[in-house]
């Protein structure tokens, strides 16, 4: 990287010193010289020797605009240095240009790649990073282990439900729906949430992937929960509508085809 310091003087009175990245304080002292010229220019244009002038009216406004804001840019250009010149200036290299009231000066105030940083400051600052990283981590890994405990139980309390409408001692066969509640707000679980796609033709549900349940609204509008590879927000979905219990048989929850 080269970097220059530029001086932007008029009347002896400096209006612009910055010392940047060549390119950027070259271009912020071009904008700078443009703007501060304020008297119209007079020039004239020759073809093979031949002086040509225009008239008034020649062309419009807005080109007769454009064209002197591309003198303007190149008067600035010239003043501020040959690109060419700084890209190759060494440190301690200076130019100078002045028209009238306007000068400028610069100087290559570095060139080439950054000193080596001591090796004592990067270890420093490698240890710190490996802190950090260590302190995420742990973070990470206790809002998993505390999300992993609120699905183990969530899954309970579903089980549970589960649980209680077997001990009913009913027979034959009813909806899930009528005991499975919202993990939220306790009203009717309109979806019981997994933590994988049910298999294709599958009739019965493995009650170690729920993750959860979830009413209507909160389906809509489920609150930010905690960070869980099993959240319910992404989980699939199965509708409560088509989970029975069969009272007579095995404790299970029916998948109706």
């Amino acid at each position: 990287m080269i970097k220059h310091k530029y001086v932007v003087s008029i009347n002896d009175k400096i209006v612009f010193r910055r010392e940047d990245d060549t390119w950027t304080v070259r271009t912020e002292a071009m904008d700078c010289i443009t703007k501060q010229i304020e008297t119209p220019f007079q020039f004239s244009v020759s073809v093979n020797g031949l002086a040509l002038s225009f008239p008034e009216s020649w062309g419009s406004w807005k080109y007769r605009n454009d064209v002197t804001a591309v003198i303007k840019n190149r008067f600035a250009e010239s003043l501020c240095g040959d690109v060419q010149i700084l890209s190759k200036s060494k440190k301690g290299e200076k130019g100078s240009a002045a028209v009238g009231f306007l000068k400028v000066t610069w100087e290559c105030v570095w060139s080439g790649r950054a000193p080596a940083r001591p090796k004592a400051v990067i270890a420093a600052e490698k240890a710190v990073q490996a802190v950090k990283a260590q302190v995420r981590k742990d973070q990470r890994a206790k809002y998993q282990a505390e999300a992993d405990a609120r699905t183990v139980n969530l899954r309970q309390r579903i089980k549970n439900q589960v649980d209680h409408a077997f001990s009913l001692g009913k027979h034959g066969t009813e909806s899930a729906a009528k005991y499975i509640t919202c993990q939220h707000c306790d009203g009717p679980a309109a979806v019981v949430c997994l933590s994988q796609p049910l298999a294709r033709g599958a009739a019965v549900l493995d009650e170690d992937t729920i993750v959860g349940a979830l009413c209507q609204q909160h389906i809509e509008h489920q609150p930010w929960g905690y960070y869980s590879r099993h959240s319910s927000r992404n989980a699939t979905k199965v509708p409560c509508d088509v989970l029975e219990f069969f009272y007579d048989g095995i404790r299970q929850i029916a998948i109706k085809s």
